[in-house]
């Protein structure tokens, strides 16, 4: 099957942010601004009110880790929904372990379920604002971090030499021995420079960058200039500008949490079995 690739998901910045922005907001909405007359009733369990915003906020972001970080990559959803829908499950946990955090303090007072549908209702405005201010800062970081005109780097392995090249026009880097060979577009045409470096030593030095990422113990790929991905049986290979890469099995699944799209069908895709 021959894919062509289109925009990039979500980063890590959206699941960091969502993180700590729903934690830090609950206990702001419960410690700070007195919400739900948290501060008027006291616990029967004896916590303090101090105690029992820190737990409440402590759920939601240990929620949204868990799921972003280690559940978000077993959805088979298309990765522009994805975060909307994680959020959506991750309000509904939280919601359920909250509704249960708070019957423990008063002693199961409250276990009813008109107690509950007010949990349903307000919880989610709560969550509503980390989630929008997390995809409004992801969107913000990524317009910086994707401009195709940012200056990429490339040092010698003694300091001596330095290749400079716009991230639009950086193709994909070789391995060659104690080598390595740079492939960019220059003029219209795809042109390779030699640089005494590693790709061990690339990864390390501009890690993360989306322009630069291992697909094989030989190669490094720039994946905006990807023009096709083909997968036969269990092998799959890059093309870039003509020229085959392969990607080694130990790097599909990083491949596909930085690159989803690689595995994400679309309407508008043609493909061919092979």
């Amino acid at each position: 099957m021959q894919a062509r690739l289109s925009s990039n998901s979500v980063s890590n910045t959206y699941k960091w942010s969502v993180t700590v922005l729903s934690g830090l907001f609950m206990f702001i909405v419960l410690y700070v601004y007195r919400a739900y007359h948290i501060d008027q009733v006291p616990a029967f369990s004896g916590h303090s009110m101090l105690f029992r915003a820190l737990t409440h906020s402590s759920i939601i972001s240990i929620v949204f880790f868990i799921l972003e970080f280690y559940v978000s990559r077993h959805l088979q959803v298309n990765q522009q929904v994805k975060p909307f829908i994680t959020a959506l499950i991750a309000t509904f946990i939280g919601l359920n372990l909250t509704f249960l955090a708070f019957n423990y303090f008063y002693h199961w007072t409250e276990l009813y379920w008109s107690s509950y549908f007010q949990f349903l209702y307000e919880y989610p405005l709560v969550i509503a604002f980390p989630v929008t201010l997390s995809l409004l800062i992801d969107r913000l970081s990524s317009h910086s971090r994707t401009r195709s005109d940012r200056i990429i780097t490339i040092t010698s392995e003694n300091k001596k030499e330095h290749f400079q090249i716009k991230a639009a026009n950086l193709l994909f880097i070789k391995s060659a021995d104690n080598y390595i060979e740079i492939f960019y577009i220059s003029m219209q045409q795809v042109n390779k420079h030699l640089l005494r470096k590693s790709l061990k030593d690339i990864e390390k030095e501009h890690r993360p960058n989306p322009f630069l990422v291992r697909c094989h113990r030989s190669y490094m790929v720039n994946p905006g200039n990807i023009d096709h991905v083909k997968r036969s049986n269990n092998n799959l290979e890059l093309n870039i500008s003509g020229v085959t890469i392969p990607v080694s099995k130990k790097y599909v699944q990083s491949l596909t949490e930085k690159i989803p799209q690689l595995f994400t069908p679309h309407p508008e895709i043609s493909s061919q079995i092979v």
